[in-house]
């Protein structure tokens, strides 16, 4: 370091970059997959009892199966039971959304928790249906709510209009059963009848939606627990045919949870953590390249130790140890660098009205991997030169000036390695930005500007249609009298949301199958004025009847690409479509939109009316003058709590917001690229500059006589460019191909981004070309007496 601190500057800072950047996203792999559950000990031998439908879905299991499995499952140390369930908490007027468990009495004990202040839950508190109105708390509710006092013991928070007192503290860091998903309160689940007004899912074998899990004992199997299950889901299949004749199971490891948002998140990361782990082989080869040049310079010294008694193998061990040094300084830099990365999962803004959390940090396993990484990048490196060193014959290295190793196939060899992988590197950035911008202008077939959206839901209620509807239609009727607002409505879904919207079996009148399966389409309840809110036009027909309108019968709005799949040749206004046991006619047609996924191609989707379909929850939607939305969200509040002052509006929020946070796992990596795409460029240049400084240095005596030969100083410089480049097209070439063979094959054609593929080589030569002409041109311009007496 003392003899090169500039050279190893640069390959411990290119080490750090590549390691740090690494060790970020393995941290998150491993919150998702090695620690699923923070504040749980060893929940990798966690296992998920999913009963899975025909279809092939999980709906998760009803109360009473959860029950009856309890004693089926022998290879389970204990099996415990819970479900997602929103509250509304606190008085009338004051009301606000929080996010809860309903859980089984073991529940607690079964995780192996130990309460910070209080106790967990009693077995006789979940024993019977309406068991004791308790609750647990979460320690950031704790810390938040009651400022961490121990007077929070005994303190009653009112939930769902019902008292519950609060019996314990979970531990710190603890924030519940599913994956990247906190909770703040847990309570009996034999408290649901009590707290969602006369709910039948503690006797009802068809309501389904508990997730089911327990530890496997020591000397039991996954194989083995899966044939337990085999066997309970069959003797159920017999007790229970109406719920459970068509019935399997399965036993999954925890992160593979099928409800959550772990198994879109695990295969985005995976992916984002193969280009991280390319990013650091480009770094390794740019290491190697400037390791290799500075090598030759070192071929006398090498040689005094060989002829002084040094083996090959001491100068061998001897270099990589001087290699890895570096590395691992750069090892250690990376992982700093990744402690402070760390916090840019965490700050991922909640999407919808699911509370994600991601408690991702640097631990020991994390602080392992990073210099497992840095011992890899060592020998990646420093082997080549290492071993070339080594094997110098020492009469060789001792007569021969620097000047003699002027010319290195090694070197360019690792020079185009190095270049085809920054290629690629560059390319694959470069098309994940591209898509990420292409992403953010894309029309979604409805106008995000203007909009602001609010949740309600007052389902705990069990409220019957009739009072639904009125709600709605008061709703509507003093939003639209708000100064400001040119429209309103309701809808069941919003468009591009992360939950997606549900399918819906159908059939129409004019179209025909050769099976007897049903057709099948997206799915949307609105009210009138939906459309025009949400600034997508009717190509057809009309909007939807009023939501006090009795004499209309029951209606259906279908889009473009509804006709062209399913009535091509027909007329669809007043076609009769049938779905879920009822008739409707089709009203109108709507243009074709975007409803779940930016790249989704154009699908057929349904908007029932919610006349027809009314619902005790929903999503507010309030045009007004773009720039002006944010002002309404408090006179939205506000009328709500006038007409139901128990009913909380929740997740308030501006269309153009709810679509850019859904837009987080295309924007992380396109920022970090943005951040190592001009590093990586930096690297190259430093790497190919470095090297040609190196070789040009070691030809100045060659460079003195063609110069006091008569050769012009630009001729000189022109070809020690063009010499380089050779080596540099071909290397950018290799990565291109390679880019180019994968965005085909992945992409089917379409993932090919011409002005990616066209500027990033481009940019690449220009760098390149900069990069080796500077050190060309003074070498090219040292006087030939001065070059003559360079030896």
């Amino acid at each position: 370091m003392r003899r090169a601190p500039i050279v190893a500057g640069v390959i411990v800072v290119s080490i750090a970059a590549g390691v740090g950047v690494n060790t970020v996203v393995f941290s998150w792999l491993q919150a998702l997959i090695l620690q699923p559950l923070p504040g749980v000990s060893d929940a990798r031998d966690i296992y998920l009892v999913e009963p899975r439908a025909e279809a092939g879905t999980n709906p998760g299991a009803s109360w009473l199966e959860y029950r009856d499995l309890q004693t089926s499952l022998p290879s389970f140390d204990r099996v415990l039971a819970s479900r997602m369930a929103p509250f509304n908490l606190g008085e009338a007027g004051r009301t606000e959304r929080v996010y809860g468990m309903l859980v089984s009495g073991n529940y607690f004990s079964a995780l192996g928790l130990t309460p910070v202040l209080g106790r967990f839950l009693l077995p006789d508190e979940v024993s019977k249906p309406g068991g004791a109105p308790v609750v647990v708390i979460s320690h950031d509710f704790w810390q938040s709510r009651f400022a961490a006092s121990s007077s929070a013991l005994g303190a009653t928070l009112r939930v769902n209009d019902r008292p519950l007192t609060i019996v314990g503290v979970a531990p710190a860091g603890f924030q519940g059963t599913f994956v990247a998903l906190q909770f703040d309160l847990w309570t009996p689940a034999t408290l649901a009848p009590v707290l969602f007004n006369g709910s039948r899912e503690l006797d009802d074998r068809a309501l389904r939606g508990y997730s089911v899990m327990g530890r496997l004992r020591p000397d039991a199997t996954r194989a083995g627990a899966q044939a337990e299950l085999d066997a309970a889901m069959r003797q159920l299949a017999r007790a229970y045919p109406a719920t459970n004749a068509t019935m399997g199971g399965e036993i999954l490891p925890f992160w593979q949870a099928p409800r959550g948002p772990q198994r879109m998140l695990a295969g985005a990361l995976a992916m984002l953590q193969a280009i991280m782990l390319l990013l650091l082989v480009a770094v390794c080869g740019n290491a190697a390249n400037l390791v290799l040049a500075r090598a030759t310079t070192r071929y006398r010294e090498i040689g005094v130790r060989l002829a002084l008694g040094g083996g090959p193998r001491r100068i061998f061990s001897l270099l990589l140890t001087e290699h890895l040094v570096l590395a691992l300084a750069g090892a250690m830099a990376g992982a700093l660098l990744a402690m402070w990365g760390t916090q840019a999962l965490r700050a991922v803004p909640m999407i919808g009205a699911v509370p994600i959390r991601f408690e991702t940090h640097i631990d020991g396993t994390a602080l392992a991997f990073a210099l497992v990484l840095g011992v890899l990048s060592g020998l990646a490196f420093g082997f080549a030169p290492a071993l070339h060193l080594a094997r110098l014959d020492p009469l060789r290295a001792l007569r021969s000036s620097v000047r003699h190793a002027g010319r290195s196939r090694a070197r360019h060899a690792l020079m185009g390695a190095q270049v085809a992988l920054a290629s690629l590197v560059l390319l694959v950035a470069g098309m994940f930005y591209r898509s990420f911008t292409e992403t953010r202008d894309i029309d979604p077939g409805f106008r995000r500007e203007g909009v602001l959206l609010g949740a309600y839901d007052f389902s705990a209620r069990t409220p019957d249609e009739a009072t639904s509807r009125t709600f709605a239609a008061r709703l509507l009727d003093r939003l639209r009298a708000l100064p400001g607002v040119e429209s309103a409505a309701i809808a069941s879904y919003v468009p591009l949301d992360i939950h997606g919207m549900p399918l819906r079996s159908f059939t129409v009148e004019g179209h025909s199958r050769d099976d007897a399966a049903d057709d099948q389409a997206l799915a949307n309840i609105v009210t009138p004025e939906y459309l025009r809110t949400m600034g997508i036009p009717l190509t057809a027909g009309r909007d939807f009847a009023e939501l006090t309108d009795a004499s209309a019968p029951p209606q259906a709005i279908v889009n473009d690409e509804f006709v062209r799949r399913f009535l091509p040749d027909v007329e669809p206004i007043g076609r009769r479509l049938e779905s879920g046991g009822r008739t409707y006619v089709i009203a109108g047609v709507a243009r074709t939109s975007l409803y779940e996924a930016f790249d989704e191609p154009p699908t057929p989707i349904i908007y029932f009316s919610y006349r027809d379909r009314p619902s005790s929850r929903g999503e507010i939607h309030v045009r007004t003058r773009p720039g002006s939305e944010a002002a309404l969200g408090a006179e939205i509040q506000r009328v709500v709590r006038e007409i139901d002052p128990m009913l909380p509006v929740y997740d308030v929020r501006t269309l153009d917001d709810h679509v850019e946070k859904n837009l987080f796992l295309r924007r992380i990596p396109a920022r970090m690229f943005v951040v190592l795409g001009p590093l990586l460029l930096a690297l190259l240049a430093v790497g190919v500059y470095a090297v040609v400084a190196h070789a040009v240095s070691q030809r100045t005596h060659e460079i003195g006589i063609r110069l006091s030969l008569g050769a012009g100083a630009r001729r000189v410089q022109a070809e020690i460019v063009a010499e380089t480049l050779r080596v540099i097209v071909v290397g950018a070439l290799a990565g291109w191909v390679t880019a180019l063979a994968a965005a085909a094959h992945l992409g089917g054609g379409g993932g090919i981004d011409p002005w990616v593929f066209a500027g990033v080589p481009v940019v690449l030569l220009i760098v390149a070309v900069a990069a080796c002409w500077w050190p060309a041109r003074r070498v090219a311009s040292v006087s030939p007496m001065r070059a003559l007496r360079a030896e």
